[in-house]
Protein backbone atom coordinates (compact mmCIF):
# COMPACT_ATOMS: atom_id res chain seq x y z
CA UNK A 1 0.00 0.00 0.00
CA UNK A 2 1.22 4.02 -1.06
CA UNK A 3 0.97 5.61 1.88
CA UNK A 4 0.87 8.47 0.42
CA UNK A 5 -1.35 7.97 -2.50
CA UNK A 6 -4.59 10.15 -2.47
CA UNK A 7 -6.43 7.80 -1.32
CA UNK A 8 -5.05 6.95 2.20
CA UNK A 9 -4.20 10.84 2.53
CA UNK A 10 -8.15 11.77 2.11
CA UNK A 11 -9.11 8.76 4.41
CA UNK A 12 -6.77 9.66 6.86
CA UNK A 13 -7.98 13.75 6.69
CA UNK A 14 -11.18 12.66 6.85
CA UNK A 15 -11.02 10.48 10.07
CA UNK A 16 -9.30 13.59 11.22
CA UNK A 17 -11.73 15.52 10.78
CA UNK A 18 -14.35 13.54 11.94
CA UNK A 19 -12.75 12.59 15.31
CA UNK A 20 -12.52 16.44 15.94
CA UNK A 21 -15.88 16.44 15.28
CA UNK A 22 -16.72 14.19 17.74
CA UNK A 23 -14.62 15.38 20.01
CA UNK A 24 -15.97 18.76 19.62
CA UNK A 25 -19.61 17.50 19.69
CA UNK A 26 -18.54 15.33 23.19
CA UNK A 27 -17.24 18.56 25.01
CA UNK A 28 -17.99 21.96 23.71
CA UNK A 29 -21.40 20.81 22.22
CA UNK A 30 -22.70 18.89 25.54
CA UNK A 31 -21.48 21.95 27.44
CA UNK A 32 -23.49 24.50 25.14
CA UNK A 33 -26.61 21.41 25.18
CA UNK A 34 -25.78 21.77 29.21
CA UNK A 35 -25.95 25.73 29.66
CA UNK A 36 -29.28 26.10 27.31
CA UNK A 37 -30.94 22.86 29.74
CA UNK A 38 -30.16 24.69 32.90
CA UNK A 39 -31.04 28.17 31.88
CA UNK A 40 -34.45 26.51 30.95
CA UNK A 41 -34.95 24.72 34.68
CA UNK A 42 -33.78 28.62 36.12
CA UNK A 43 -36.41 30.53 33.69
CA UNK A 44 -39.12 27.80 33.95
CA UNK A 45 -38.02 28.06 38.71
CA UNK A 46 -38.81 31.80 37.95
CA UNK A 47 -42.25 31.36 36.03
CA UNK A 48 -43.24 29.39 39.04
CA UNK A 49 -43.24 32.70 41.04
CA UNK A 50 -46.84 34.29 41.66
CA UNK A 51 -47.67 37.23 44.13
CA UNK A 52 -51.21 37.72 45.83
CA UNK A 53 -51.66 40.51 47.84
CA UNK A 54 -47.92 41.95 48.21
CA UNK A 55 -46.69 38.08 49.42
CA UNK A 56 -44.65 35.81 47.72
CA UNK A 57 -45.42 32.31 47.13
CA UNK A 58 -42.76 30.38 45.67
CA UNK A 59 -44.80 26.84 44.06
CA UNK A 60 -42.09 23.77 42.90
CA UNK A 61 -42.29 19.91 43.12
CA UNK A 62 -41.38 18.15 46.64
CA UNK A 63 -42.96 18.75 50.50
CA UNK A 64 -43.43 22.23 51.46
CA UNK A 65 -41.17 23.36 54.09
CA UNK A 66 -44.33 24.46 56.06
CA UNK A 67 -44.18 20.71 57.21
CA UNK A 68 -40.94 21.08 59.03
CA UNK A 69 -41.23 23.90 60.72
CA UNK A 70 -40.42 22.09 64.24
CA UNK A 71 -37.18 21.26 62.48
CA UNK A 72 -36.44 24.81 61.11
CA UNK A 73 -38.14 27.63 63.46
CA UNK A 74 -37.28 30.67 61.57
CA UNK A 75 -35.17 31.80 58.68
CA UNK A 76 -32.17 31.85 60.45
CA UNK A 77 -32.10 28.38 61.12
CA UNK A 78 -32.96 27.74 57.42
CA UNK A 79 -30.15 29.61 56.13
CA UNK A 80 -27.92 27.91 58.61
CA UNK A 81 -28.68 24.64 57.66
CA UNK A 82 -28.51 25.44 53.82
CA UNK A 83 -24.95 27.65 54.67
CA UNK A 84 -23.93 23.85 56.36
CA UNK A 85 -24.09 22.17 53.21
CA UNK A 86 -22.88 24.76 50.79
CA UNK A 87 -25.76 26.54 49.46
CA UNK A 88 -25.25 29.72 50.32
CA UNK A 89 -22.15 30.11 48.88
CA UNK A 90 -23.88 29.56 45.54
CA UNK A 91 -25.97 32.59 46.65
CA UNK A 92 -23.60 34.89 47.43
CA UNK A 93 -21.54 34.20 44.25
CA UNK A 94 -24.36 34.74 42.28
CA UNK A 95 -25.36 37.94 43.77
CA UNK A 96 -21.84 39.00 44.15
CA UNK A 97 -21.70 39.64 47.95
CA UNK A 98 -19.30 38.48 50.17
CA UNK A 99 -19.76 36.44 53.97
CA UNK A 100 -19.35 39.58 55.56
CA UNK A 101 -22.37 41.23 53.92
CA UNK A 102 -24.95 38.75 55.35
CA UNK A 103 -27.37 37.77 52.91
CA UNK A 104 -30.09 40.04 51.93
CA UNK A 105 -34.13 38.31 51.37
CA UNK A 106 -37.22 39.40 50.55
CA UNK A 107 -39.77 38.70 52.62
CA UNK A 108 -43.18 37.81 52.00
CA UNK A 109 -44.50 41.05 54.04
CA UNK A 110 -42.62 42.97 51.51
CA UNK A 111 -39.59 43.90 53.10
CA UNK A 112 -35.47 42.95 52.71
CA UNK A 113 -33.91 41.70 55.64
CA UNK A 114 -30.24 40.78 55.45
CA UNK A 115 -29.40 37.63 57.09
CA UNK A 116 -26.06 37.36 58.95
CA UNK A 117 -24.02 34.28 57.97
CA UNK A 118 -21.14 35.30 60.73
CA UNK A 119 -23.37 34.95 64.40
CA UNK A 120 -26.69 35.15 62.69
CA UNK A 121 -26.84 39.01 63.14
CA UNK A 122 -29.28 40.64 61.22
CA UNK A 123 -29.43 44.19 59.62
CA UNK A 124 -30.68 46.95 62.09
CA UNK A 125 -34.94 46.86 60.62
CA UNK A 126 -36.15 46.13 56.96
CA UNK A 127 -35.01 48.08 53.95
CA UNK A 128 -37.69 48.47 51.23
CA UNK A 129 -36.66 46.08 48.43
CA UNK A 130 -37.07 49.57 45.86
CA UNK A 131 -34.19 51.01 47.42
CA UNK A 132 -32.22 48.26 48.06
CA UNK A 133 -29.36 48.38 45.24
CA UNK A 134 -29.18 44.61 43.81
CA UNK A 135 -30.83 41.50 43.47
CA UNK A 136 -32.14 39.45 46.63
CA UNK A 137 -33.15 36.08 47.73
CA UNK A 138 -36.90 35.71 48.57
CA UNK A 139 -38.06 34.35 51.61
CA UNK A 140 -40.41 31.49 49.95
CA UNK A 141 -37.02 30.63 47.85
CA UNK A 142 -35.51 29.27 50.38
CA UNK A 143 -37.96 27.33 51.57
CA UNK A 144 -38.81 26.20 48.12
CA UNK A 145 -34.64 25.16 48.02
CA UNK A 146 -34.72 23.37 51.46
CA UNK A 147 -37.91 21.44 50.56
CA UNK A 148 -36.43 19.92 47.81
CA UNK A 149 -33.57 18.81 49.68
CA UNK A 150 -36.28 17.49 51.94
CA UNK A 151 -38.16 15.55 49.12
CA UNK A 152 -36.66 12.37 50.96
CA UNK A 153 -38.97 12.71 54.25
CA UNK A 154 -42.12 11.31 53.01
CA UNK A 155 -45.49 11.92 54.50
CA UNK A 156 -45.31 7.77 56.09
CA UNK A 157 -42.18 9.27 58.32
CA UNK A 158 -44.03 12.54 59.06
CA UNK A 159 -47.13 10.00 60.17
CA UNK A 160 -45.04 7.77 62.14
CA UNK A 161 -43.72 10.20 64.12
CA UNK A 162 -46.95 12.49 64.86
CA UNK A 163 -49.23 8.91 65.76
CA UNK A 164 -45.88 7.63 68.08
CA UNK A 165 -46.24 10.02 71.52
CA UNK A 166 -43.65 8.19 72.80
CA UNK A 167 -41.45 8.98 69.59
CA UNK A 168 -38.12 10.49 70.72
CA UNK A 169 -38.14 14.57 69.32
CA UNK A 170 -34.47 14.49 69.39
CA UNK A 171 -33.75 11.48 67.86
CA UNK A 172 -36.18 12.58 65.12
CA UNK A 173 -34.41 15.51 64.74
CA UNK A 174 -31.17 13.40 63.93
CA UNK A 175 -32.62 11.98 61.08
CA UNK A 176 -33.95 14.27 59.71
CA UNK A 177 -30.56 16.17 59.46
CA UNK A 178 -28.91 12.75 58.17
CA UNK A 179 -31.94 12.95 55.38
CA UNK A 180 -31.34 16.32 55.10
CA UNK A 181 -27.32 16.44 54.57
CA UNK A 182 -28.11 12.82 52.22
CA UNK A 183 -29.92 14.76 50.08
CA UNK A 184 -27.49 17.90 50.41
CA UNK A 185 -25.11 15.75 48.65
CA UNK A 186 -27.25 14.68 45.22
CA UNK A 187 -28.59 18.11 45.11
CA UNK A 188 -26.50 20.07 42.38
CA UNK A 189 -27.49 23.98 42.39
CA UNK A 190 -27.44 26.50 39.77
CA UNK A 191 -28.54 30.63 40.23
CA UNK A 192 -29.34 33.13 37.66
CA UNK A 193 -31.09 36.56 38.40
CA UNK A 194 -34.32 36.93 36.67
CA UNK A 195 -36.59 40.55 36.98
CA UNK A 196 -39.61 39.69 38.85
CA UNK A 197 -43.08 41.89 39.51
CA UNK A 198 -40.36 44.72 38.72
CA UNK A 199 -37.78 43.83 41.38
CA UNK A 200 -34.08 41.57 40.28
CA UNK A 201 -34.13 38.36 42.13
CA UNK A 202 -31.69 35.14 42.55
CA UNK A 203 -33.13 32.19 41.18
CA UNK A 204 -32.27 28.85 42.93
CA UNK A 205 -32.64 25.84 40.75
CA UNK A 206 -31.90 21.87 41.56
CA UNK A 207 -30.10 20.72 37.93
CA UNK A 208 -28.77 17.65 38.83
CA UNK A 209 -31.47 16.23 36.74
CA UNK A 210 -29.79 17.93 33.91
CA UNK A 211 -26.81 16.76 34.92
CA UNK A 212 -27.67 13.47 34.90
CA UNK A 213 -29.18 13.35 31.65
CA UNK A 214 -25.76 15.47 29.84
CA UNK A 215 -23.75 12.63 31.45
CA UNK A 216 -25.41 10.14 29.52
CA UNK A 217 -25.25 12.10 26.38
CA UNK A 218 -21.75 12.21 27.17
CA UNK A 219 -21.03 8.47 27.53
CA UNK A 220 -23.53 7.71 24.46
CA UNK A 221 -21.02 9.95 22.45
CA UNK A 222 -17.71 8.43 23.09
CA UNK A 223 -19.52 4.96 22.96
CA UNK A 224 -20.30 5.29 19.76
CA UNK A 225 -17.61 8.17 18.86
CA UNK A 226 -15.18 5.23 17.66
CA UNK A 227 -17.70 3.58 15.74
CA UNK A 228 -18.58 6.77 13.96
CA UNK A 229 -15.10 7.56 12.96
CA UNK A 230 -14.30 3.76 11.83
CA UNK A 231 -17.56 4.08 9.47
CA UNK A 232 -16.30 7.12 8.00
CA UNK A 233 -13.18 5.77 7.55
CA UNK A 234 -14.75 3.26 5.75
CA UNK A 235 -17.33 4.90 3.42
CA UNK A 236 -14.00 7.15 2.50
CA UNK A 237 -11.88 4.62 1.80
CA UNK A 238 -14.92 2.72 -0.52
CA UNK A 239 -15.88 6.24 -2.35
CA UNK A 240 -12.34 7.24 -2.75
CA UNK A 241 -11.55 4.23 -4.11
CA UNK A 242 -14.67 4.11 -6.44
CA UNK A 243 -14.01 7.94 -7.36
CA UNK A 244 -10.53 7.01 -8.51
CA UNK A 245 -10.70 3.88 -9.84
CA UNK A 246 -10.79 5.57 -13.31
CA UNK A 247 -7.67 7.45 -12.44
CA UNK A 248 -6.19 4.20 -11.74
CA UNK A 249 -7.60 2.79 -15.32
CA UNK A 250 -5.94 6.17 -16.89
CA UNK A 251 -2.64 5.70 -15.71
CA UNK A 252 -2.37 2.77 -16.66
CA UNK A 253 -3.18 2.63 -20.13
CA UNK A 254 -0.81 5.67 -20.13
CA UNK A 255 1.75 3.89 -18.72
CA UNK A 256 2.01 1.33 -21.87
CA UNK A 257 1.66 4.10 -24.25
CA UNK A 258 5.30 4.67 -26.18
CA UNK A 259 6.48 6.10 -29.59
CA UNK A 260 4.50 3.46 -31.24
CA UNK A 261 1.49 3.39 -29.96
CA UNK A 262 0.59 6.93 -29.67
CA UNK A 263 -2.61 6.36 -31.31
CA UNK A 264 -4.12 4.98 -28.27
CA UNK A 265 -5.92 6.69 -26.09
CA UNK A 266 -7.14 6.54 -22.21
CA UNK A 267 -10.98 5.38 -21.34
CA UNK A 268 -13.07 8.88 -20.47
CA UNK A 269 -16.05 8.13 -17.95
CA UNK A 270 -19.26 9.62 -18.66
CA UNK A 271 -18.97 11.44 -15.14
CA UNK A 272 -19.31 15.07 -16.15
CA UNK A 273 -16.64 15.87 -13.20
CA UNK A 274 -12.95 16.76 -13.17
CA UNK A 275 -12.49 13.25 -13.83
CA UNK A 276 -13.94 13.36 -16.96
CA UNK A 277 -12.12 16.55 -17.94
CA UNK A 278 -9.14 14.89 -16.73
CA UNK A 279 -9.41 12.16 -19.33
CA UNK A 280 -10.29 14.42 -22.24
CA UNK A 281 -7.51 16.57 -21.43
CA UNK A 282 -5.32 13.72 -21.47
CA UNK A 283 -6.44 12.37 -24.88
CA UNK A 284 -5.84 16.16 -26.26
CA UNK A 285 -2.24 15.97 -24.98
CA UNK A 286 -2.13 12.75 -27.08
CA UNK A 287 -3.56 13.74 -29.96
CA UNK A 288 -1.17 16.91 -30.11
CA UNK A 289 1.98 14.31 -29.00
CA UNK A 290 0.44 11.99 -32.34
CA UNK A 291 0.12 14.61 -34.56
CA UNK A 292 4.08 16.42 -33.20
CA UNK A 293 5.18 12.52 -33.88
CA UNK A 294 3.75 12.39 -37.50
CA UNK A 295 5.09 15.64 -38.16
CA UNK A 296 8.48 14.85 -37.12
CA UNK A 297 8.59 11.45 -39.25
CA UNK A 298 7.47 13.82 -42.13
CA UNK A 299 10.25 16.13 -41.41
CA UNK A 300 12.95 13.33 -41.10
CA UNK A 301 11.20 11.53 -44.23
CA UNK A 302 11.01 14.75 -46.45
CA UNK A 303 14.53 16.53 -45.32
CA UNK A 304 16.75 12.64 -45.88
CA UNK A 305 14.86 12.76 -49.46
CA UNK A 306 15.80 16.82 -50.19
CA UNK A 307 19.49 15.87 -48.60
CA UNK A 308 19.85 12.33 -50.63
CA UNK A 309 19.56 14.89 -53.89
CA UNK A 310 22.54 17.14 -53.76
CA UNK A 311 24.72 14.38 -51.79
CA UNK A 312 23.55 12.21 -54.85
CA UNK A 313 24.84 14.79 -57.42
CA UNK A 314 28.22 15.43 -55.39
CA UNK A 315 29.26 11.42 -55.37
CA UNK A 316 27.97 11.49 -59.25
CA UNK A 317 30.43 14.16 -60.17
CA UNK A 318 33.30 12.50 -57.96
CA UNK A 319 32.50 9.47 -59.54
CA UNK A 320 32.74 10.61 -62.90
CA UNK A 321 36.05 12.79 -62.17
CA UNK A 322 37.18 9.28 -61.12
CA UNK A 323 36.49 7.66 -63.94
CA UNK A 324 37.48 10.23 -66.37
CA UNK A 325 40.98 10.51 -64.64
CA UNK A 326 43.19 13.28 -66.39
CA UNK A 327 40.78 14.00 -68.62
CA UNK A 328 38.46 15.52 -66.45
CA UNK A 329 37.58 19.63 -66.73
CA UNK A 330 38.45 20.59 -63.76
CA UNK A 331 36.52 24.09 -64.05
CA UNK A 332 33.04 22.03 -64.65
CA UNK A 333 33.86 19.89 -61.79
CA UNK A 334 34.14 22.50 -59.18
CA UNK A 335 31.25 24.21 -60.64
CA UNK A 336 29.39 21.36 -60.11
CA UNK A 337 30.45 20.65 -57.08
CA UNK A 338 30.33 24.25 -55.75
CA UNK A 339 26.60 24.70 -56.74
CA UNK A 340 25.28 21.44 -55.04
CA UNK A 341 27.45 22.37 -52.20
CA UNK A 342 25.54 25.91 -51.91
CA UNK A 343 22.07 24.16 -52.49
CA UNK A 344 23.16 21.56 -49.51
CA UNK A 345 24.42 24.47 -47.01
CA UNK A 346 21.04 26.70 -47.73
CA UNK A 347 19.01 23.53 -47.36
CA UNK A 348 20.71 22.22 -44.02
CA UNK A 349 20.36 26.36 -42.82
CA UNK A 350 16.77 26.10 -43.30
CA UNK A 351 16.32 22.85 -41.35
CA UNK A 352 17.90 24.17 -38.49
CA UNK A 353 15.96 27.43 -38.67
CA UNK A 354 12.86 24.80 -38.29
CA UNK A 355 14.54 22.65 -35.96
CA UNK A 356 15.10 25.83 -33.51
CA UNK A 357 11.83 27.29 -34.32
CA UNK A 358 10.67 23.87 -32.74
CA UNK A 359 12.43 23.72 -29.88
CA UNK A 360 10.98 27.36 -29.24
CA UNK A 361 14.70 28.48 -29.14
CA UNK A 362 14.30 32.76 -29.79
CA UNK A 363 17.29 34.20 -30.45
CA UNK A 364 19.61 34.72 -27.84
CA UNK A 365 19.46 38.54 -28.73
CA UNK A 366 17.73 40.76 -30.24
CA UNK A 367 18.27 44.67 -31.43
CA UNK A 368 16.79 47.56 -33.10
CA UNK A 369 17.51 46.47 -36.73
CA UNK A 370 16.46 49.34 -39.78
CA UNK A 371 14.49 46.78 -42.25
CA UNK A 372 14.62 49.22 -44.86
CA UNK A 373 18.34 49.38 -44.81
CA UNK A 374 17.77 45.23 -45.25
CA UNK A 375 15.33 45.55 -48.11
CA UNK A 376 17.78 47.77 -50.18
CA UNK A 377 20.87 45.33 -49.43
CA UNK A 378 18.87 41.93 -50.39
CA UNK A 379 16.93 44.03 -53.79
CA UNK A 380 20.73 44.82 -54.79
CA UNK A 381 21.24 41.39 -55.55
CA UNK A 382 21.00 40.51 -58.73
CA UNK A 383 17.24 38.51 -60.00
CA UNK A 384 15.31 36.96 -62.87
CA UNK A 385 13.47 40.20 -62.72
CA UNK A 386 13.54 43.94 -61.62
CA UNK A 387 12.81 44.52 -58.14
CA UNK A 388 10.62 47.80 -57.78
CA UNK A 389 11.73 49.37 -53.99
CA UNK A 390 10.02 52.26 -54.83
CA UNK A 391 7.12 52.06 -51.84
CA UNK A 392 10.33 51.31 -49.56
CA UNK A 393 10.34 53.70 -46.27
CA UNK A 394 12.16 53.49 -43.32
CA UNK A 395 10.79 50.89 -40.57
CA UNK A 396 12.50 49.61 -37.58
CA UNK A 397 12.12 46.34 -35.83
CA UNK A 398 13.25 44.20 -33.48
CA UNK A 399 15.00 41.12 -33.84
CA UNK A 400 18.91 39.86 -35.69
CA UNK A 401 19.71 41.07 -39.05
CA UNK A 402 20.47 37.62 -40.27
CA UNK A 403 16.60 36.78 -39.43
CA UNK A 404 15.61 39.53 -41.51
CA UNK A 405 18.16 38.93 -44.34
CA UNK A 406 16.81 35.51 -44.24
CA UNK A 407 13.02 36.40 -44.46
CA UNK A 408 14.18 38.89 -47.52
CA UNK A 409 16.06 36.62 -49.35
CA UNK A 410 13.36 33.94 -49.27
CA UNK A 411 10.59 36.12 -50.21
CA UNK A 412 12.15 37.99 -52.95
CA UNK A 413 13.65 34.62 -54.48
CA UNK A 414 9.85 32.54 -54.40
CA UNK A 415 8.89 36.28 -55.90
CA UNK A 416 11.23 36.00 -58.42
CA UNK A 417 10.72 32.54 -59.26
CA UNK A 418 7.49 32.90 -60.13
CA UNK A 419 7.06 36.58 -61.45
CA UNK A 420 7.02 36.85 -65.16
CA UNK A 421 8.24 40.14 -65.21
CA UNK A 422 8.60 42.58 -62.04
CA UNK A 423 8.69 41.79 -58.71
CA UNK A 424 7.68 45.06 -56.14
CA UNK A 425 8.55 45.52 -52.40
CA UNK A 426 6.88 47.86 -49.82
CA UNK A 427 8.01 48.56 -46.48
CA UNK A 428 5.05 51.04 -44.36
CA UNK A 429 5.04 51.99 -40.56
CA UNK A 430 1.86 52.33 -38.52
CA UNK A 431 0.35 52.42 -35.06
CA UNK A 432 3.88 51.00 -34.09
CA UNK A 433 3.01 48.07 -36.63
CA UNK A 434 5.83 47.42 -39.22
CA UNK A 435 4.24 46.44 -42.65
CA UNK A 436 6.52 44.46 -45.47
CA UNK A 437 4.70 43.64 -48.89
CA UNK A 438 6.20 41.58 -51.48
CA UNK A 439 4.10 41.46 -54.59
CA UNK A 440 5.09 39.54 -58.02
CA UNK A 441 3.29 39.74 -61.67
CA UNK A 442 2.96 35.66 -61.75
CA UNK A 443 0.09 33.13 -61.69
CA UNK A 444 -0.96 33.65 -58.17
CA UNK A 445 -1.54 31.21 -55.39
CA UNK A 446 -5.21 29.71 -54.90
CA UNK A 447 -7.03 30.62 -51.97
CA UNK A 448 -7.20 27.18 -51.15
CA UNK A 449 -3.61 26.65 -50.65
CA UNK A 450 -2.65 29.63 -48.66
CA UNK A 451 -2.39 28.27 -45.83
CA UNK A 452 -0.04 24.84 -46.51
CA UNK A 453 2.13 26.78 -48.33
CA UNK A 454 3.95 27.44 -44.71
CA UNK A 455 4.38 24.13 -44.03
CA UNK A 456 7.54 22.13 -45.05
CA UNK A 457 8.41 20.64 -47.86
CA UNK A 458 5.24 22.39 -49.72
CA UNK A 459 5.55 22.61 -53.24
CA UNK A 460 2.68 23.75 -55.57
CA UNK A 461 2.16 21.38 -59.02
CA UNK A 462 3.82 24.95 -60.85
CA UNK A 463 7.27 24.25 -58.46
CA UNK A 464 7.70 20.46 -58.15
CA UNK A 465 10.67 20.51 -60.74
CA UNK A 466 13.85 20.79 -59.00
CA UNK A 467 15.25 23.34 -61.09
CA UNK A 468 12.98 25.92 -60.45
CA UNK A 469 10.95 24.69 -57.20
CA UNK A 470 13.60 24.41 -54.61
CA UNK A 471 13.20 22.08 -51.04
CA UNK A 472 10.04 23.64 -50.15
CA UNK A 473 11.60 24.73 -46.92
CA UNK A 474 11.40 28.91 -48.09
CA UNK A 475 8.23 29.70 -46.66
CA UNK A 476 8.17 27.39 -43.78
CA UNK A 477 11.38 29.64 -42.38
CA UNK A 478 10.09 32.90 -43.02
CA UNK A 479 6.87 31.79 -41.09
CA UNK A 480 9.43 30.72 -38.26
CA UNK A 481 11.66 33.70 -38.66
CA UNK A 482 8.81 36.02 -38.84
CA UNK A 483 7.39 34.36 -35.70
CA UNK A 484 10.37 34.27 -33.71
CA UNK A 485 10.23 38.37 -34.09
CA UNK A 486 6.75 38.38 -32.93
CA UNK A 487 5.29 39.06 -36.41
CA UNK A 488 2.82 37.30 -38.72
CA UNK A 489 2.71 36.27 -42.24
CA UNK A 490 -0.14 35.78 -44.86
CA UNK A 491 -0.98 35.79 -48.31
CA UNK A 492 -3.40 37.61 -50.92
CA UNK A 493 -3.83 38.31 -53.84
CA UNK A 494 -0.93 40.93 -55.23
CA UNK A 495 -1.96 44.53 -57.41
CA UNK A 496 0.03 42.92 -59.89
CA UNK A 497 -1.74 39.82 -60.90
CA UNK A 498 -0.09 37.38 -58.63
CA UNK A 499 0.50 36.84 -55.42
CA UNK A 500 1.42 39.49 -52.30
CA UNK A 501 3.00 38.00 -49.13
CA UNK A 502 2.21 40.46 -46.29
CA UNK A 503 4.74 40.60 -42.81
CA UNK A 504 3.62 42.43 -39.94
CA UNK A 505 6.08 42.78 -37.18
CA UNK A 506 5.86 45.57 -33.87
CA UNK A 507 7.72 48.27 -34.32
CA UNK A 508 10.80 48.95 -32.51
CA UNK A 509 10.78 51.61 -29.73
Amino acid sequence: MNWRSVRVRLTGLVVAVAALAMLAAATLGVSRIRESLVADVIDDTAAQTVFFDDAIFAFGDGVFVEQFEFVFDDLEETVEELDRVGVIDELLEAMGRSRDEGLPVLQSVGWVVTVGLDGGATSPGPTDPADFDGPVVFEFNLYELASVVFEVVDAELLALAAANEQFDEDLFDDLIEQRFDDAAAALEIETGTAEIAGFDFVVVADVADVTRSIDKIRSVLWVTMPLLVVAAAAATWFLTGRALSPVRRMTRQVGVISGGTLHERVAVPGTGDEIQELGSTMNAMLDRLEADDQRLRQFVSDASHELRSPVAVLRSEAEVALRAGSDVATDELAEGVLGESLRLERLVADLLVLARGDEDRSPTSTIAIDLDDVVLAEVARRRRVPVDVQSVSAGRVRGTREGCERVLVHLLDNAARHADTAVTVGLTTADATVTLTVDDDGPGIPEADRARIFERFTRLEAARTRDTGGAGLGLAVVAATVASMGGTVAVDDAPLGGARFVVTFPAAS
